[in-house]
């Protein structure tokens, strides 16, 4: 009677089971099979099918009369957890890039900071970098190992708050094989172990969950990890270099940071100082990033002009180095191949959008004040004699219209005037707007 009633209730789900795109199979008590899905018949027919088996008993009448399995292929999930795994292994394996020498300044601010780095970097003492984002934290991490007695060994990095915690456990502290569903076969090595002799840079660290905290401490207090699906631990040899933008302090006080774990990594902290506080050293960084871009855009830059230069000074940088790094790299794609030299027109074009909310307010009252004063304001000027001047005239007349229209936004002006931004900000320049 059950067995009856079981084939009645394929028959009336066949259709919904037939549109399933997994693979689904139906057997009687004895493994007998009832039913097949057509998608269970395509799995069937490739040969690199890697399956997940998910099987359920089906009952009437509270009695088991059959049992339905679900057949998931995961075989593109592992190919792609293989290129990721490998993808990643490339990238925190790669050599240090940077020396102390790719430290540009004299203020004496970063001066002391990089002559205290320096010592640590003798010694084993966990390192905290501190400091806001596109500070350069990332390449005092790799001055500091590059210095050490461990230079010879891997410098590991990851940035915390990429992955979640999950992932982020698994990736520092490795599991064994059979761990969890997906988990490569053979297991595999954290990152602790893959740094063992080296160094690991933890990045954003304050952004690491409670739970992690915990692990985190105990790796720190007893110099060894415990793999996930592991009751055994492992012994590590690993120097530790954290860094982060969040004020670490109030986190501790809010109870959003272990205090222990705060006081094991503030070992050696290190405070490096925004651009906006040095930036007298502004000259010599754009110099050194010119450099170092001119090869990867295909240009020939040779210097840049002491103009340029007082334009950049005139930014706040919110972002800091990585954000004057930026408005370089777009200043040296907007030269042609053969220009040499940067100059104020060419950052005044590259800093665009950047530009500040007061520059901008203040180029609108300027423009709006000349345009008040003058007789533009009815629209007409008065024809000077020479064709030269009688030109300028007509543009400043042109220009000042387009800015009073845009709220003093050149970027707009420039497309209402059909000029490339640069050229508008030149002729700005040029007439004394």
């Amino acid at each position: 009677m059950a067995a009856s009633e079981l084939e009645k209730m394929i028959t009336e789900t066949e259709e919904l089971l037939g549109a399933l795109a997994d693979a689904v199979r139906i057997t009687d008590m004895n493994g007998n099979m009832l039913y097949q899905n057509q998608a269970y018949e395509r799995m069937l027919k490739r040969s690199s099918t890697e399956l997940v088996a998910d099987g359920r008993d089906i009952f009437i009448s509270k009695k088991a009369v059959g049992k339905i399995t679900v057949y998931h292929d995961i075989s593109e999930v592992n190919r792609l957890r293989k290129e990721l795994d490998r993808l990643s292994q490339k990238l925190r394996k790669a050599e240090t890039k940077y020396s102390f020498k790719d430290i540009i300044g004299q203020n004496p601010a970063l001066v002391r900071v990089v002559d205290t780095a320096k010592v640590a970097a003798m010694t084993p003492a966990t390192i905290l970098l501190r400091g806001e984002s596109g500070t350069g934290k990332e390449v005092f991490a790799n001055a500091i190992h590059n210095s050490s007695p461990r230079r010879n060994e891997k410098f590991i990095k990851i940035n915390c708050s990429s992955l979640p915690e999950e992932l982020l456990e698994s990736e520092l502290f490795g599991y064994k094989d059979g761990a969890f569903t997906g988990a490569k076969r053979g297991g595999r090595k954290g990152l602790f172990q893959e740094a063992d002799k080296g160094t690991l840079f933890l990045d954003e660290i304050g952004d690491i969950s409670p739970r992690m905290q915990v692990k985190l401490l105990r790796v720190l207090q007893e110099r060894e990890v415990m793999p996930l699906g592991s009751s055994e631990t492992v012994s590590v040899d690993v120097r530790i270099i954290c860094a982060t933008h969040k004020p670490l302090e109030d986190m501790v006080k809010r109870g959003e940071f272990r205090e222990d774990l705060y006081y094991r990594l503030n070992v050696f902290p290190l405070f490096i100082p925004p651009l906006r506080e040095r930036k007298e050293d502004i000259g010599a960084i754009s110099a050194y990033l010119l450099n170092k871009h001119n090869e990867f855009y295909s240009r020939s830059v040779e210097r840049i002009t002491p103009h340029a230069v007082e334009l950049l000074k005139r930014q706040d940088w919110p972002g800091n180095v990585r954000e004057l790094e930026n408005v370089l790299a777009r200043a040296i794609i907007g030269l042609g191949t053969e220009e040499t030299v940067l100059d104020e027109e060419d950052i005044a074009a590259a800093l665009g959008e950047t530009r500040s909310m007061q520059e901008t307010e203040t180029c609108a009252k300027k423009a709006q004040s000349e345009l008040e004063d003058k007789e533009l304001q009815d629209r007409s000027f008065q024809i000077p004699e020479k064709l030269a001047e009688t030109v300028e005239a007509a543009e400043r007349a042109c220009i000042l219209q387009a800015l009073r229209t845009t709220g003093g936004d050149k970027n707009k002006a420039a497309v209402i005037l059909d000029l490339p931004l640069r050229t508008l900000y030149y002729k700005c320049k040029k007439l004394g707007i």
